[in-house]
């Protein structure tokens, strides 16, 4: 965020932040029917609560942009932050492959510390998907290494949710996105369980940053995802 664009306080705002918040969302072929539904609407849903969450903590200024990637990746919501109560989300319809190294590299560019606030809070960034980046390991590589070698990159609360049955894409892969080894990958093989990870990374992260029980270094822990028990069989869709 430049200069021009970053908000300007008075005297009494001294202490406000801003808390950026990125989703990567997979649409490619492999997210037809189901998962790309389900995704569009337990994102859409989910903004109300965020946005409750801002009003309860005025001392933060939240913003919240969307990287969309198939066959290469591009802003769905961006790149100019948007103030989390302008923020609409529209849906998504699939293509392609799964570049899921070109999604990292254009949240790395907005990671830049030239683009981020002098005054903020670890960034929220999490990716969701359902394959292997089809770019190749070493690129993908590669693009893990930009983002852990930039300090804002390093600071972010970086989480991710694969979609499907483990067989469909790379554990190791998406794993080396998560910095909160106590998460872990939260996997989401039903449409029931994608709405529920959908919920807690958009407020449990939110609400801990806001609460001021993770500082600007980062390195607190979350509270580590539980299961709330066996789904109801009428509300079983498998992916």
């Amino acid at each position: 965020m430049t200069d021009k664009q970053r908000p300007s306080y008075g005297d009494d705002d001294f202490a406000r932040r801003e808390l950026h918040f990125f989703w990567l969302a997979d649409y490619s072929a492999s997210m037809g029917g189901n998962r790309i539904a389900t995704l569009n609407q337990a994102i859409r849903e989910v903004v109300p609560d965020v946005r409750k969450i801002a009003v309860d903590n005025p001392e933060v200024d939240m913003y919240m942009r969307a990287i969309k990637f198939s066959s290469s990746a591009d802003w769905h919501v961006g790149p100019d932050a948007v103030p989390v109560e302008n923020f609409v989300w529209s849906d998504l319809s699939i293509l392609g492959g799964t570049s899921t190294s070109s999604a990292i590299n254009l949240l790395c560019d907005q990671l830049e510390p030239e683009n981020m606030p002098q005054r903020g809070v670890p960034p929220i960034c999490v990716l969701v998907s359902d394959g292997f980046c089809t770019d190749g390991p070493e690129v993908y590589q590669r693009a893990i290494d930009r983002l852990n070698n930039l300090p804002w990159g390093r600071k972010a609360i970086r989480l991710a949710i694969a979609i499907g049955d483990d067989a469909e894409y790379s554990e190791d892969e998406l794993l080396q996105f998560v910095n909160h080894p106590e998460v872990g990958l939260l996997k989401a093989r039903t449409a029931d369980q994608l709405v529920k990870h959908i919920r807690w990374v958009s407020t449990e992260p939110t609400k801990m940053i806001s609460d001021g029980t993770s500082g600007e270094g980062g390195g607190n822990e979350l509270k580590i995802w539980e299961e709330d028990g066996q789904e109801d069989d009428d509300q079983i869709v498998p992916f």
